[in-house]
């Protein structure tokens, strides 16, 4: 039986979503700040063919997580280009002015503690959570600020791209055919 034939059963919405990024360095940008979010995606990474005899085998290769693209908005209070900045310089980030400061650098650890947990929840028209995507040892790859005109008067949109090891999947509702976790 299709879904869409029982009134039971509803599909997740694309605009029913929270995602919590941040509360690592104590910079967090809320929920409401994101207005777009990629979900996770991997792909197989070097898959090989097998040629015997008239045949050609194939296998998988490794599992590689795509980056992932978010869309904030700057409410300007609390001012979300301060703390992708401060998110910038507790990665390990100064902008060199000293011989001193040209030897600091960004590492992973500091990164992942600066950034904090990025959790991807998709939730039910009751606001409870259906769908549950942890981002594993995040961190910021770019991020672009938008652009300003006078020709118009939109919100001031920063585009974040998060690269990250793997992902981890929550499903609250029913297991999926794969080895996820379930509550």
């Amino acid at each position: 039986m299709t879904f869409w034939n029982s009134n039971a059963v509803e599909p997740k919405r694309a605009f029913r979503f929270l995602m919590d990024i941040g509360a690592g360095g104590g910079d967090t940008l809320a929920s409401y700040f994101v207005k777009t979010a990629k979900k996770p995606t991997f792909s197989m990474d070097g898959a090989q063919e097998v040629k015997y005899v008239g045949h050609t085998f194939k296998y998988p290769g490794r599992v590689k997580w795509e980056d992932i693209t978010i869309t904030v908005i700057d409410p300007g209070s609390p001012d979300a280009t301060a703390i992708m900045m401060n998110i910038l310089s507790n990665s390990g980030y100064n902008t060199p002015t000293s011989a001193y400061d040209s030897r600091q650098t960004i590492s992973k650890l500091k990164s992942n503690f600066a950034l904090g947990a990025i959790i991807l929840r998709q939730i039910n028209a009751e606001g409870n959570d259906i769908e549950k995507w942890t981002l594993n040892n995040p961190f910021l790859q770019s991020v672009d600020f938008g652009e300003v005109s006078y020709d118009s008067d939109d919100v001031v949109n920063y585009t974040l791209t998060i690269t990250y090891d793997n992902a981890t999947l929550w499903t609250y509702n029913t297991p999926v055919n794969v080895d996820v976790g379930t509550k």
